[in-house]
């Protein structure tokens, strides 16, 4: 009896082993269909989404396990947890997530290759799903072939290890270049800005427009301005090392900006001789042996490139997945490299003595600190994203936003809106006004160090950028080359103190050549390019803009310098040449400068408006580097898509501007008013309606969602509300005292470790909220707060974040700030570290 019951438990036993086995071989196949094999392609032949990242061998080799077998595991592991308590609960879980992964690999077929879109595209894959989950439980051959299946993922897997382009990042080589002699001693400063048009430089009679760009003028009369200088790539990672290396982009096959792929470079070039300082923010083609002094900057659009990583692959997966237009609502990958709808790292700003903001962003101020006196000759080298998108800066120094807003009227990267796009032009703008102050503060600081005078300097960018409506915004086209294939490029030679424009043909590719030229050294490998320096360019040549896999665009100079003109008419009717024209750009700009009370305002009865981050235009303090000058929202009520807009700000119209469809059938506005339309403290917004013959309508509306603690609940002002309840997300908040009040700590739920010995932090909250006096002040999700380790936890559940003082109020126990963590719809207030100001 004891040997029957003996021999049950033991086949009971292999049959859980063999169902598991065969379960997850056949979860594992349906994943690696539906989540591995499309991720794993588009990265694989993506590379770039790993190496601007700095992302390690053993990084990239763990991200394709996870992507692999992860998913499986855990939908496996769920499975059986249900099963130990009810079998037939744990089938029809298995049914559910066969049919789920079968839904997703149909919407994913439909997104690619169909024109079903938005909700019909998800009834088709859920009807699939259903129909797959049908057939795999009524026909058990459907379950056998997915078992035969199973080596499908691991196969997957293999491609992009071994046979995709990401293979070079897993298997590094790291090829030795010769070293040669350097006798030079002249300091070379090479600063590559990013994505510049040089028509934004421009006057009418094409020279520096010295009251909007002091600095680039003042650099402009001591160097040659190569006027005419073209690109050779569109793309940064192609187009910066061609700066670097002086040799063209391959047009077949996929070149990494790694020092493996670009071994022969101006760090190589001057490394044995030089002293080498380098901020790259997107490249890595200085060695470590030569580049040792000077740890690697991160690009500003991917910091904490681990959380990164995970986070942008995630958000890459649903732009393969989700077909239109839900995958307009999900963060643009287009235009920046990670971090995709996250706040931008912000770098400390520095003000000066006289309360002037230095412009620290995009590693500005991290490179100038490199300047030094004396030593071994020194090469700077700097790639600052400037001033490439996300655009978020104003000439002063200031920022218009906590993170950058969104662009909009553009969709897979190409203007599909003529009004949004103009405005985007505008920010362009003023972001290069930025980049001007930038170059400002390093040409002083070179001074400064006794270094600019002794110092052959080189300013170039690494392509330009077009605002045409109806082309790409990057890619070059016969329609747009003469937006994308300029960029500035000035030459400053040692002691030079004239100017000269040389209209002549050139090159990205000749600024190592003229480097090598102006120190005397020889160059021991082919480079494609030539010096600048001690030859007569060509008045015409063939401008050659590759774009990767064999094809370019291609355009003569003069024609294209005829098409430039026409752009920089286009460019001044637009913006006009002063700092204030820049912001009449809408209609009706008759209406800008006047006082609200002295024309016809009605009150309107039935359209409205809800502003965005009005909580940041009441608590104005022009003493710190944030200014809310970028005013946006949506309609309501009874309005028209395309409407004309007046922005008064404190009883002055500052700005037009008209409104248009956005995804989910919202109806946006937006508008840039001056800096000097904000004053200390509160600041009155209005949104009136321009109607025909010149009447004004004063739209309803203010903040939507209005917070306030009510018991124990957080409401808003539409009568929604979250449960407050102690624990649900446990949490810590430190005070840090500063120009800006700082709060620093973690939020997340927690659970008990499996040897009991204390607690892990599981689920980082989904949203921070602070409250003063009862009334929201600050919400923001928390992927978007820094995220950092805290203490020996393995996962980003810490946050940190500024706001101003005015925003709270004085301190002292007559007022509360109280803040909290909200996860899934529920809130808990976070505990406060001693030295809290408030009650």
């Amino acid at each position: 009896m004891l040997g029957r019951f003996t021999l049950r438990a033991r086949r009971t036993e292999q049959s859980l082993l063999r169902t598991a086995l065969v379960r997850g071989a056949q979860l594992a196949v349906l994943s690696g269909f539906a989540l591995a094999e499309p991720l794993l392609d588009i990265l694989g032949k993506n590379p770039e989404f790993f190496s601007v990242r700095r992302s390690t061998s053993t990084q990239i080799v763990l991200f394709a396990l996870a992507v692999t077998l992860v998913p499986p595991l855990a939908l496996l592991a769920i499975e059986l947890l249900v099963r130990v308590v009810n079998r037939d609960a744990s089938d029809v879980l298995h049914l559910v997530f066969v049919a789920g992964l079968v839904a997703l690999i149909a919407l994913h077929t439909l997104t690619n290759d169909s024109s079903l879109t938005g909700a019909d595209a998800l009834l088709v894959a859920a009807a699939a799903g259903v129909l797959g989950a049908l057939l795999y439980r009524q026909a058990p051959p459907v379950g056998s072939f997915l078992t035969v299946l199973a080596p499908a993922p691991l196969i997957f897997l293999a491609l992009f290890l071994f046979s995709s382009d990401a293979s070079k990042l897993v298997f590094v080589k790291t090829p030795h270049v010769k070293a040669h002699k350097v006798d030079s001693t002249t300091p070379v400063v090479l600063v590559v800005f990013d994505e510049f048009a040089p028509i934004s430089l421009m006057t009418r009679d094409e020279h520096i427009d010295a009251q909007r760009y002091p600095n680039f003028a003042a650099l402009a009369r001591d160097s040659t301005w190569y006027r005419s200088a073209t690109t050779v790539q569109w793309l940064t990672e192609q187009a910066v090392p061609a700066v670097l290396t002086g040799i063209l982009p391959q047009q077949h096959g996929t070149a990494l900006p790694i020092y493996a792929d670009h071994p022969r470079n101006i760090f190589t070039l001057l490394g044995p001789g030089y002293r080498v300082r380098a901020v790259e923010s997107i490249t890595q083609l200085c060695p470590q042996r030569i580049c040792h002094e000077v740890r690697r900057a991160s690009p500003a659009a991917v910091s904490d490139t681990t959380h990164s990583l995970a986070s942008d692959a995630g958000i890459v997966y649903l732009h393969l997945l989700l077909p239109e237009p839900y995958s307009e609502r999900i963060p643009d990958i287009s235009d920046s490299w990670g971090n995709f709808g996250q706040k931008e790292k912000r770098e400390q700003a520095e003000p000066t003595a006289a309360g002037k903001i230095e412009p620290c962003g995009r590693n500005v101020c991290r490179f100038a600190s490199l300047f030094s006196r004396g030593g071994r000759p020194t090469l700077y080298m700097l790639h600052s994203l400037l001033p490439h998108v996300p655009y978020l800066y104003l000439p002063d120094g200031r920022r218009y936003g906590i993170q950058s807003p969104l662009l909009r009227g553009i969709k897979r990267n190409e203007w599909k809106r003529a009004w949004p796009a103009r405005q985007a032009y505008q920010r362009f703008l003023l972001q290069v006004g930025y980049t001007d102050s930038a170059l400002g503060l390093i040409v002083r600081r070179l001074k400064e160090k006794g270094i600019y005078d002794r110092a052959l300097m080189i300013v170039v960018a690494d392509h330009g950028v077009s605002f045409r409506p109806g082309q790409p915004r990057r890619r070059p086209t016969p329609q747009n080359l003469q937006d994308i294939a300029f960029m500035p490029l000035f030459v400053k030679l040692p002691h030079q103190h004239t100017a000269r424009i040389d209209d002549g043909f050139a090159q990205t590719i000749d600024v190592v050549p003229t480097i090598a030229h102006v120190l005397g050294v020889k160059i021991p490998w082919h480079v494609d390019g030539h010096s600048l320096v001690g030859r007569k360019l060509a008045r015409d040549g063939l401008v050659d803009v590759r774009l990767g896999h064999g094809k370019q665009v291609r355009m003569r100079l003069s024609a294209l310098l005829r098409l430039r003109k026409q752009a920089l008419r286009e460019q001044l009717a637009s913006f006009g040449s002063t700092s204030s024209s820049l912001y009449r750009l809408g209609p009706n700009p008759d209406l800008i400068g006047k006082a609200v009370s002295s024309l016809p305002v009605e009150p309107s009865e039935n359209e409205g408006v809800e502003l965005d981050g009005q909580e940041l235009l009441n608590i104005v303090d022009r003493r710190t580097d944030l200014l809310p000058t970028w005013i946006q929202g949506h309609l309501t009520g009874d309005h028209q898509q395309r409407e004309d807009l007046a922005v008064a700000v404190n009883g002055r119209i500052e700005a037009t501007t008209w409104s248009f469809a956005g995804p989910g059938g919202e109806t946006f506005f937006s508008a840039m008013v001056p800096e000097d339309a904000l004053r200390n403290g509160h600041n009155q917004v209005a949104v009136l309606a321009v109607h025909a013959g010149g009447r004004l309508e004063e739209l309803k509306g203010g903040t939507a969602g209005t917070m306030k603690l009510v018991g124990n609940e957080i409401r808003a002002s539409d009568g929604t509300t979250i449960p407050i309840r102690r624990g649900a997300v446990p949490g810590l908040v430190q005070f840090i005292p500063g120009p800006l009040l700082g709060f620093s700590g973690w939020a997340a739920q927690r659970e008990r470790k499996v040897n009991g010995s204390g607690f892990k932090l599981v689920h980082r909250a989904d949203t921070i909220s602070v409250f003063a006096d009862g009334r929201e002040v600050f919400s923001a999700p928390t992927d978007q707060l820094l995220p950092h380790r805290v203490d020996k936890q393995s996962g980003l559940f810490g946050f940190h974040f500024e706001l101003p003082k005015p925003l709270l109020p004085p301190r002292g126990s007559g007022h509360q700030v109280r803040v909290f963590g909200i996860r899934n719809g529920v809130a808990s207030e976070l505990a406060r570290k001693p030295g809290w100001p408030w009650g």
